[in-house]
Formats: structure tokens, sequence, C-alpha cells
């Protein structure tokens, strides 16, 4: 085959001809000039070693050669008509990015619409931490955001305590130490996107070694019921100072030790990753209610099921 033969335009013009029987007719069925179209029919001819046509001077008549070569040359050129219609169905499918419940969505809205500005669709699939997990293991979701230690976050928000009760100074464990005549204990409650090891761990070796009961760190099915045990008593949540804001709590940093809610991205694909990233990535922060991690690592790198960016 000539290294310039582009065999699939070649049986376009081919296949066009051969079904209109004229170069005029044929050329124009195939989107080209009259000289275009013969100059492809020629250079098939010569790949092929036989001449597929016999002009007449009223019409054009396929050769017994062009006869038994032009099944070949339709199924060649429906078959890369069904790629390139495959391909564009596949461009158009939906990337699905496993988000938590709480996110901003008019900025997820608005990386929708940069998405399809560039010929990407973006769907958002809010989940608890461990569905995430489950759905980009098991491939229903293209993109997650998912919870990371500090050292690895790409986004970051400091996590403090919110209640009904005064702000003043940093919330230390010992505070929530039983009263002398008092008999309930003050809990101390996270939501699901704070049951995580870097985090609840964490929390745990503090509790104990304040001295408090392994039940005053609880966590809630939901966020809306962690904030519920903040309002309607003394209990205290563990979340962001805007969700405090958000649920009418007031706010205190950590005293005994530093917390912050941390973010990655996971891929299965280097390339969508990448992206993603490009057009989203500064809208990410906002969509999470989050900051990027200054210095932080940002590089793509691959992992166990997917590719990461940190």
């Amino acid at each position: 085959m000539s290294r310039h033969l582009d065999l699939r335009a070649a049986c376009e013009a081919f296949v066009s001809v051969a079904e209109r029987e004229s170069f005029t007719a044929g050329a124009i069925g195939a989107g080209v000039t009259q000289s275009v179209a013969s100059r492809r029919i020629a250079a098939l001819e010569q790949h092929l070693g036989a001449r597929l046509f016999e002009r007449t001077s009223r019409r054009v008549v396929l050769t017994e050669f062009g006869r038994g070569v032009l099944p070949s040359a339709i199924k060649l050129v429906d078959a890369a008509l069904e790629l390139s219609e495959d391909a564009e169905r596949s461009h158009r499918l939906p990337v699905t990015i496993g988000m938590p419940h709480s996110f901003d969505a008019a900025v997820a809205a608005r990386i929708a619409a940069a998405a399809s500005s560039r010929s990407m669709t973006v769907e958002f699939l809010p989940g608890l931490p461990a569905e995430r997990a489950a759905a980009f293991a098991a491939g229903r979701t293209s993109l997650d955001i998912e919870p990371v230690a500090p050292d690895r976050a790409r986004w970051a928000v400091p996590l403090g305590v919110a209640g009904t009760g005064p702000t003043e100074g940093d919330f230390f464990f010992s505070e929530l130490r039983p009263r002398r005549g008092i008999r309930s204990l003050v809990r101390l409650w996270l939501a699901p996107e704070d049951d995580v090891p870097h985090v609840r761990d964490r929390l745990e070796r503090v509790r104990n070694g304040a001295g408090l009961a392994p039940t005053q760190l609880r966590t809630a099915p939901s966020l809306i019921a962690a904030m519920s045990a903040g309002l309607g008593g003394d209990d205290l949540v563990l979340c962001t100072g805007s969700e405090a804001v958000s649920f009418g709590l007031r706010w205190r940093a950590l005293g005994d030790l530093r917390l912050v809610r941390g973010y990655a991205v996971a891929g299965r694909e280097r390339e969508l990753l990448a992206r993603f990233l490009e057009f989203a990535g500064a809208d990410v922060a906002e969509l999470l209610q989050s900051a990027p991690v200054a210095g932080g690592p940002s590089e793509t790198r691959p992992t166990r099921g997917g590719t990461h960016a940190d």
C-alpha cells in the first residue's frame, strides 16, 4: 500500500461512483470534486493492481474485478462511518463524578457549563465516602472526589467544633469531662464525611488522652443529623466554619490538634483527569467549600484502580 493512500477516502469515492455510475454524481455524493474523486480511484486501482471501472461514452461501468471488490469496499466505508459515530457517542457520554453530599450547586453548574463548552458532559453523583469509593471501584463513576490525609490533599478546609454555647478561645477536649452535678455526657458528633481513619483515629486518641468516655465521640448518619444534635442541646459537632454558619451554630477552632477535611480526585484515565483539572481545578475548591493546599502535591500519579491528582 502506498504510504500516502487514504484507503477509507479512496473506497468512499469508489463506492459513491459505483452506486451512481457517474464520476460527476459520485464525486458530489462523496463530497469532493470530480478531479479529487478520479485521483483517489486511480490511486486505489494502482494499490489493488487492476482497473475498477470501464468508462463508456454514456456511463461508468464496473469491471469484473471492480464488482468483486465492491462488497469489501462497502464494508470498509460502513465500518469507518460506524467507528466515527461510536467515537462521537463516546465523547458525549457523561463523565460521572463522585461528590460529597455537601457541595455548592451553583459552582457545580458552572463546572458543567465549562465542560459542555469543551464537548464534555459531567454529572455529579453525591454519596458518603464509602459509597463514593465503592462506586469508583465498580466503574460507576469516572472521577472520585475522595477524602485524604492532609499530606495528600489538593484541597482542604480546617475542622473545628460547633454548638450553641460560647465561642471564647479554642476548643479543648477536657471541656467535655463530666461536671459535678451534671449526669448527662456532652458528646462530639462527626458527620459521615469526617468518619474516615485519618480524622476519626486522631480524635479517638485525643478523646482517650482526655479521659473521656468512648460514647462521647459519635458518628451521625448524616450532616443534618449531626447538626440537629448540636442545635438541640449541649452536644457539639465537628464541622467546618462555613457549615456552622449555614446551620446557625457557633464555631471554634480545635486546640488539642489540627484537623482538616482534605480532598484529592481520583480518575480512571490520566487524560480525562488532566482535562477535568485543566478547566475545573480552580473551581473545585469553591465547589467543596474548601481551599487549594498551598505547596501541596499537585502531580497526577497512578494508583491501584485508577489515577490520582493530589
